[in-house]
């Protein structure tokens, strides 16, 4: 069975990572992947195992035209039994463009909390809204968060279902050697606790919270570095250095920006922070749970379904509570021994990639 796959870009990210794991348990002479943007990581990779990956470089000028029309000749040419596309973007004109085409099985997979940041974006789910009713096939979501909140706001319900995200346990899983190595590496002493969060440096990710709670763990004498992971997060971010240095965190916050070997260094944090005011199913609290990291999680998306009593969970913005639970961990190191059992067994037995494999595959055989 042929598969197109249409993505906003190949960069890595939370839904690319996915269609990344998806493609590679699928022959490379069966799948097709578009990316409306320019060449990324994970689409170089994906060329490197023998997969077909288009870029077509949309730019919001008369160039569009001539994009669109390169995509509908691409969909002709491999003539395949199902478009899937992911993300709002990709499923507004990978939708249309298939269904143009006549293609049998159009699927689309949402991988965000309801969202509409600007007018521009409030237009474009209201089409989607209509579209779901007569276009997709199925409208997968990964978390029930965010499918009940797009049907309310008029997506359909008729073809919707969820798969839920899931991540290689074999890949990310505790490691005491990388552990001391990125210790050693990035000189933190022993009786620090090292406080870790991955995203990108982005308003929604809401690092300010996180820097409030550093800077009340720094005035009660908490021992601590933090590991800032993410596209952005670097000395060249001028905001946010100007804001590292305002709650006076030099000392104390280390910035990596992106990373491709996440799984290594995710064997270093002591706990994972994840601070943002939105967002669907978080796979950083997967991966961390794989890992046997626990984690503290604003009460976003699925955030609190995907860590059960494996972490601990507090509302959007409250740094005050991200720090009392912080300097709880630091006076009883025990708390993460428990947590990190919960979190192992948790994420083997709910989020393995094997399972969110099988689901996909029973969706394509439909």
């Amino acid at each position: 069975m042929k598969v197109l796959h249409v993505i906003n870009s190949t960069d890595i990210g939370g839904a690319e990572n996915i269609l990344f794991n998806l493609v590679k348990s699928q022959s490379n002479k069966e799948v097709i992947i578009i990316s409306l943007t320019k060449e990324g990581f994970i689409g170089r990779e994906l060329i490197k195992k023998g997969y077909k990956v288009h870029y077509l470089n949309f730019q919001k000028n008369i160039s569009v035209i001539s994009k669109w029309i390169k995509f509908i000749f691409l969909i002709k040419k491999y003539n395949p039994e199902i478009v899937h596309s992911w993300l709002y973007h990709s499923n507004l004109i990978g939708g249309l463009s298939a269904k143009l085409m006549s293609v049998k099985k159009i699927y689309w997979s949402i991988h965000h909390d309801y969202e509409f940041s600007s007018k521009r974006m409030q237009l474009e789910l209201k089409i989607l809204g209509l579209m779901s009713y007569f276009i997709p096939n199925k409208v997968v979501y990964c978390s029930y968060n965010s499918k009940i909140n797009h049907i309310n706001n008029g997506f359909s319900n008729r073809n919707s279902s969820i798969i839920e995200n899931g991540v290689c346990t074999n890949k990310f899983k505790k490691n005491f050697y990388f552990k001391k190595i990125f210790r050693r590496k990035l000189n933190i002493e022993k009786d620090h606790l090292i406080i870790g969060n991955i995203a990108r440096y982005h308003p929604i990710k809401d690092h300010e919270t996180l820097l409030k709670s550093l800077k009340i763990l720094k005035s009660k004498n908490v021992k601590f570095k933090c590991i800032l992971i993410g596209n952005g997060l670097t000395k060249v971010n001028q905001n946010l250095a100007f804001k590292i240095r305002k709650y006076k965190l030099q000392n104390r916050v280390i910035l990596l920006g992106e990373l491709n070997e996440v799984n290594k260094i995710l064997n270093c944090f002591d706990i994972n922070i994840l601070s943002s005011k939105s967002e669907c199913a978080p796979v950083t609290l997967m991966e961390a749970m794989a890992t046997g990291i626990p984690s503290i999680s604003t009460k976003v998306g699925d955030a609190k379904n995907i860590l059960g009593d494996t972490g601990w969970v507090i509302k959007v913005g409250d740094h005050k509570a991200l720090a009392e639970h912080i300097e709880q961990i630091y006076k009883n190191k025990n708390l993460l021994k428990e947590k990190s059992t919960l979190a192992l067994n948790r994420a083997k037995t709910f989020f393995s990639l094997e399972l969110m494999l099988s689901k996909y595959k029973k969706l394509y055989n439909m």
